[in-house]
């Protein structure tokens, strides 16, 4: 912060000044806070990165529902199961693990486990149709255990109105709107 300002640098090389800076940059967010030297491990906000890889299935099955497994006990995401995308094709997943780096290919040596874990779901599936299909990746903010999402106005850690949206994952999505609302007005409450 230069004069009470933010120097928020593009990629080009420009940059421009702001006195207020909402970090929501996604899994990059840990990464843009850390740029402002604030402390991402003192404050448990270093990401780990938890890829979800999915197949999907190349016959035909008579199937028009999504199908979920039953939950078991420290579940820490839903497990395997049936979706349908926009094009009508089924598909199984995720099978999710962590990973160190950004990448967004599936793991074609988790065939098997698909196939072992979509078996439980619905019976007489031929692996053999089993086609890798996509991945994706979800900020996690704790690998041992569930750990909200980070939305908060840090000047009390010495960062004046620098909002930090970190570790928001697929609720995040689905809150959006209201987190669209919530932010403003903090800033309302705080600095108006």
């Amino acid at each position: 912060m230069e004069r009470g300002f933010y120097k928020v640098f593009c990629s080009d090389g420009d940059f421009i000044t702001s006195k207020t800076v909402i970090n929501a940059s996604g899994l990059y967010s840990d990464i843009i806070a850390e740029m402002i030297e604030f402390d991402i491990d003192l404050f448990g906000y270093r990401l780990k990165y938890c890829k979800g890889d999915y197949f999907y299935y190349a016959k035909k099955l008579p199937i028009n529902k999504l199908i979920y497994p039953v939950p078991h006990s420290g579940l820490q995401h839903l497990g395997v199961h049936l979706t349908i995308d926009v094009e009508g094709r089924i598909k199984f997943g995720p099978i999710a693990y962590y990973v160190d780096r950004i990448s967004y290919e599936v793991d074609a040596s988790k065939k098997d486990i698909f196939f072992k874990k979509a078996s439980r779901i619905l019976d007489n599936l031929d692996k053999e149709a089993f086609m890798l299909d996509t991945s994706g990746i979800r900020p996690k903010l704790s690998l041992e255990e569930f750990r909200d999402f980070v939305i908060t106005e840090e000047s009390n850690k010495g960062f004046q109105v620098f909002f930090n949206l970190i570790g928001i994952e697929s609720p995040g999505l689905t809150s959006s709107l209201a987190i669209g609302e919530y932010i403003p007005n903090v800033y309302r409450e705080l600095y108006l």
